[in-house]
């Protein structure tokens, strides 16, 4: 299953892709397309809690370029696994 995160919003300067975020995310999360097609890993939450946004490291740069404006979304699998680890 697949949680909404966010929206691509555009490339930065510096080779990330920032994401205007629904909600807090854990870091070093997977962000995929709606089918699945990995993006990158979101690496910092920046801004205000009200309204968040994430930098996310890219796989490629043609991938971030081709998603900027489209929904993005992580794996509950990997929500999971996060909180699994944190607690134990």
């Amino acid at each position: 299953m697949l949680k909404k995160v966010g929206t691509a919003l555009r490339l930065t300067h510096t080779r990330n892709l920032l994401v205007s975020l629904s909600g807090l995310v854990p870091l070093y999360v997977s962000l995929y397309t709606y089918s699945l097609k990995k993006v990158g890993t979101i690496y910092d939450v920046i801004g205000p809690t009200s309204r968040p946004y994430g930098l996310v490291r890219p796989v490629d740069l043609e991938v971030a370029r081709s998603v900027v404006g489209d929904t993005l979304y992580v794996r509950t699998v990997d929500l999971e696994k996060r909180v699994r680890t944190r607690r134990g």
